[in-house]
């Protein structure tokens, strides 16, 4: 899955997203309702994991991309 460009763009611009914004909803419901530990867990690592992994993920595209690119065979 990381050496395909398909497969990136799935996990980096999609589910990785949508896993960020599904913590970050639920650490803030936790967090509402008086579960203040666990929905800061869930806000200040599991969000972040997710955001950063986006981004890292992205990054990793553009890379292969990239890489392609210059090979003109491809």
């Amino acid at each position: 899955m990381k050496t395909s460009p398909e497969g990136l763009f799935v996990l980096g611009y999609m589910f990785f997203p949508l896993f960020a914004l599904i913590f970050a909803g639920l650490g803030l419901f936790m967090v509402l309702t008086g579960s203040k530990i666990m929905g800061l867990v869930l806000l200040l690592v599991f969000t972040q994991i997710f955001a950063f992994g986006s981004l890292k993920l992205v990054g990793m595209r553009k890379a292969l991309l990239a890489g392609q690119a210059e090979k003109p065979g491809k």
